[in-house]
């Protein structure tokens, strides 16, 4: 649970108790949504992981800086997860970290640098975390490609490879912002990072079934590929021609940006043991409670705190506060998962029956990762 007094306490002092008040009540309508939307949490049967990208986090030039309402909002929805992988996070790390003092000391957090060059951005990628339930597991890497012949380029931004623990689980995560390009599906150096970066993972991966080097033996790949169509473009195509799968319970949720209209953010498995088990999955449209398309008037004076002189010269209120509110929250709508990671009751059952037991050099060994729930054997 985020912790709301300062910012709700700040509003009444300075003289905004009427925002205070506007804000009590979103938060509560938001808790109520996000309850009835996604699982609650538990302590060790199943992780909720998720994906969003918010939108230049931490840069506040464009639109003025977000406000600590905001801020509210982002940690109240990031509470609802486990770990979560953050794109477009600015060299400024200021709004993280008074999103992370907003979450709890028990939040942890791990960061990229940012990528050097025009296409990278000043942006950042970090994965968010429940530090009581999850722990970081002693890998993180920034990946780049190997000289190829024909790749002309490395990602623009560079993907970030951490490795987690839950429970019985080891998981590596690959978050990525994939090169946007041109405004269609197929941008060719869109499709080409995005074949550069899945072939990579799934080639290592595979290696790491027969030959184990210390980490996972599972990639999932997650964050914002820029993917317009769900399927039959070229770039869902790279994703699947290197055996990455995005989950069944994901294939029919709806598009992930505002405009209701692209699938950009996308969490898909190289998983060649099948033993990644997921079951729900979801988009949370915020903005069914917050920062309502039809909220201008509102928001009124807290545009004008936030921007000033922008938004008294802009020649259109109404159009002003849908752009202003994705610089508030995202353009982007998050995207989660849930992975089992208890496996205690199948281990114990196959030991008992003398299945998924491996020897090695007289020594029995038993991977309880190798073995998945038995009551899907019923």
């Amino acid at each position: 649970m985020p912790y709301y007094k300062g910012v709700i306490d700040a509003l009444i002092n300075s003289g905004y108790g009427g925002e205070a008040r506007l804000v009590a009540d979103r938060l509560l309508r938001l808790r109520t949504r996000l309850k009835k939307e996604i699982p609650e949490r538990n302590v060790n049967r199943s992780i909720l992981l998720a994906t969003w990208n918010l939108r230049e986090f931490g840069r506040n030039e464009k639109y003025g800086q977000r406000l600590n309402e905001s801020l509210l909002y982002i940690a109240e929805i990031v509470s609802r997860f486990d770990l979560i992988a953050v794109q477009e996070v600015h060299l400024n790390l200021t709004d993280l970290q008074t999103l992370m003092k907003l979450l709890g000391s028990w939040w942890e957090y791990i960061v990229t640098d940012v990528t050097p060059g025009p296409s990278g951005n000043q942006e950042r990628i970090a994965y968010l975390y429940d530090g009581r339930k999850v722990r970081f597991d002693h890998l993180a890497g920034e990946l780049s490609l190997p000289p190829k012949r024909g790749l002309r380029r490395q990602p623009a931004r560079s993907p970030f490879i951490c490795a987690f623990r839950t429970g019985w689980r080891r998981i590596s995560l690959c978050s990525v912002h994939i090169y946007y390009g041109t405004s269609k599906p197929n941008d060719p150096d869109r499709v080409e990072e995005i074949c550069s970066i899945a072939g990579l993972l799934a080639a290592r991966n595979q290696d790491r079934q027969t030959a184990p080097d210390g980490e996972p033996d599972n990639v999932v790949l997650l964050g914002d590929f820029n993917i317009f169509n769900k399927a039959g473009d070229a770039t869902s195509k790279a994703l699947a021609d290197h055996d990455f799968i995005v989950p069944a319970a994901m294939r029919e949720l709806p598009p992930t940006n505002l405009g209701g209209d692209r699938y950009f953010d996308q969490i898909a498995f190289h998983d060649p043991a099948g033993k990644l088990k997921s079951s729900r999955a979801g988009v949370f449209d915020f903005t069914q409670i917050i920062y309502v398309a039809d909220d201008a008037n509102i928001y009124t004076d807290a545009m004008q705190r936030s921007v000033g002189r922008k938004f008294l010269d802009a020649d259109d209120p109404v159009v002003f506060y849908r752009n202003w509110r994705t610089f508030q929250i995202s353009d982007h709508l998050p995207l989660w998962l849930e992975l089992r990671t208890d496996f205690s009751e199948a281990y114990l059952a196959s030991a008992m029956r003398g299945t998924n037991v491996h020897s090695t050099k007289g020594v029995v060994l038993a991977s309880a990762a190798d073995v998945g729930d038995p009551r899907d054997a019923r």
